[in-house]
This record gives C-alpha cells, sequence and structure tokens, in this order.
C-alpha cells in the first residue's frame, strides 16, 4: 500500500540500505533524473545518479544520524535545481527529492524585476531631487533658468507616473485582475479614440496617418484599446519627422490581424527575441528621452495573450516596423 503511495508523489523517493544501494525509488526520480524505468535497484547510488552532492547528502546523514537539507544542482542530462532532504528509515536511508528549477527561476525574475524597477525609478527620483537642490541653492530666484528646472522636473514626474502606471497595469495582467468581462469591440472606434489621444504628437511631428480600419473582436475594450495605444506611440515616436504610419486589418476565416507599421528606424534582428520582454530597450538612452517606460510592448504581449492571441514583429534596421496584432477565430 505504502509503495502505491510514494509512486503517486510528485516528489522523488529513493531509499537506500546500510552498504548505500538502492532498494527503492519511485517513478518522481526516474523522471527528475531520467532514467530508465529499471535496472537500478540493487546498484549503488552513483553508479545510477552521477551526482555528488546528492551522494555527500546522504553521507552527511549517516554520519550525524540527523535529518539533512540541502539544495543541489544537476547539469547533465539536463540543467535543474532540486531540493534534497535526507533522513534516517530504520536501517535505511530516505531521501526526498523535488525539483525546485521552476521556482528558482521565479525568483530570479523576480529579483530581476525589482532590479529593473528600483534602477528605473532612480532615474527620474535623481533628475527631481537634483532640480529642487538647485532651485533651493537659489536658483529659484533666477528667472533665466528656475522655469526651465520646473519643466524639467514636471517632464521627470510625469515619466515617473507613467511608469508606476505601467507597473500597475502589468501586474494585474499577469495575474488576470481587473478585467472586465469580454464583448464585442470595434477596433476602428478604439483606433480613432488611440489617434485622438496621440493627436499633439501626430501634429507636432507632422506624421501621416493612414487608417484602413475595420472589423470587431470579442474583447475587453480598454485593454484593446491600451494595446492599439501602445503600438502607435511607439510608431509614431520612432518614426522620422514628416513620416507615415499605416494601421490595416486584415482578416481570414481563422484571423484578423491589426497592424501598425512606421516607417522609422526600424528594430534590428537580434532584438527581436527580447523586445517583448519587461523593461527590454533596443537603445535605452534614446527610450528614456522620448519618455518611454520600457514596459509597453510587454503590456501588449499580456493584453494579447488574455485575448487569447499573440503579437507579432516584422522589422530591420533603418527599415521601419510593423507589429501585428493577431485574433483568432474563437474571439471574432
Amino acid at each position: 500500500m505504502y509503495k502505491e503511495v510514494l509512486e503517486g508523489m510528485s516528489e522523488g523517493v529513493l531509499v537506500l540500505d546500510v552498504v548505500g544501494k538502492i532498494v527503492f525509488a519511485n517513478q518522481a526520480i526516474a523522471e527528475i533524473f531520467s532514467l530508465a524505468n529499471d535496472g537500478f535497484i540493487g546498484k549503488r547510488l552513483l553508479e545510477v545518479i552521477r551526482l555528488v552532492e546528492l551522494s555527500d547528502l546522504v553521507e552527511a546523514v549517516r554520519r550525524s544520524g540527523q535529518p539533512v537539507e540541502r539544495e543541489m544542482k544537476l547539469v547533465f542530462p539536463a540543467e535543474k535545481n532540486l531540493l534534497g532532504l535526507a533522513n534516517l528509515a530504520g536501517d535505511n536511508i530516505a531521501v526526498i527529492i523535488r525539483d525546485i528549477t521552476a521556482m528558482k527561476q521565479l525568483e530570479s525574475l523576480r529579483s530581476d524585476f525589482v532590479a529593473n524597477v528600483s534602477h528605473e525609478l532612480k532615474t527620474p527620483l535623481t533628475a527631481i531631487k537634483g532640480y529642487v537642490d538647485t532651485l533651493v541653492a537659489g536658483a529659484i530666484d533666477d528667472p533665466d533658468n528656475n522655469r526651465r528646472f520646473l519643466e524639467k522636473i514636471a517632464k521627470n514626474a510625469d515619466s515617473l507616473a507613467a511608469l508606476i502606471d505601467d507597473i500597475l497595469a502589468l501586474s494585474r495582467l499577469e495575474v488576470h485582475r481587473g478585467i472586465a468581462p469580454f464583448e464585442k469591440v470595434f477596433l476602428a472606434d478604439e483606433i480613432e479614440k488611440a489617434l485622438e489621444t496621440l493627436a499633439p504628437a501626430i501634429k507636432e511631428k507632422r506624421i501621416e496617418i493612414v487608417n484602413l480600419s475595420g472589423g470587431a473582436v470579442v474583447g475587453e475594450p480598454s485593454q484593446l484599446y491600451r494595446a492599439i495605444l501602445n503600438l502607435l506611440d511607439n510608431a509614431i515616436k520612432y518614426s522620422h519627422p514628416g513620416g507615415k504610419v499605416e494601421i490595416v486589418i486584415a482578416k481570414t476565416e481563422k484571423e484578423l490581424c491589426l497592424s501598425v507599421t512606421d516607417h522609422g528606424m526600424g528594430i534590428p534582428a537580434e532584438h527581436h527575441a527580447r523586445i517583448f520582454e519587461r523593461f527590454y530597450r533596443v537603445d535605452k538612452a534614446r527610450s528614456r528621452e522620448m519618455g518611454g517606460t520600457g514596459l509597453g510592448l510587454a503590456i501588449v504581449k499580456h493584453i494579447m495573450e488574455i485575448h487569447g492571441g499573440r503579437v507579432e514583429l516584422k522589422s530591420a534596421a533603418g527599415q521601419g516596423a510593423k507589429f501585428t496584432l493577431v485574433f483568432v477565430s474563437r474571439h471574432l
């Protein structure tokens, strides 16, 4: 009976006798270490699992007679992070092994995210503090500079607010929180709203907008608006003055594709694989200068995943960029 219970466990269970030979191993052990399902009972541990850290764990229990827990790193045949807990079981030694690779990856992502957020928050805060200190030191009475410094403070405060807004939006999307019920959404309406929001930037850069849009999908209007806004905002920012941005919707029986194309500087191929990562920028200095938070495309990606679709990129250096929102048939 106990063997059936152990076989059903997701953790690996290994039992060694007094001379270090394997007397029991459940299916999870075979999966964790990529072993054949039989043939290892009665063999010594290192003959079957060539992981010195595991052997050391067993020996530590044998010497101390106390439970021992350690993290281990498996390199071959696949790289994994393992947590082992070993203890005496009568004359034998029992070892429970848990694959913690996914947990370690999440910890790494969380650590990277905190580091990136800290850095991104520090940049505008440092600038704001610098200008405030200069004003306090006497520049407030300098009519040639005080207004310029205040405008710089306001610009950095806006960047800070935008960054916090994007961080909160991304965190809600990742846990699917705050998503309103889906409904029929006419994409032309959301495109028009986004263009109205971006009208000052369009006018300032003299961008020609070619809007060949139409069609509807089932989705969350405010999230789809945000995805479209982010793509159009990027297209305008990275277009040359007097350039053109094209919005096209194409529909087939299985998909509806909304593409936003600019004819600006483009994105080199080596950046395509990471372009939708949080805080990833092709040109960090230029992105910050233009007011980007580094989260816009990550937000677009998550919005499309919530809608069962995807976002695609086609671009090359100096040849503009085409981002496409792809909606599959069940959302049409």
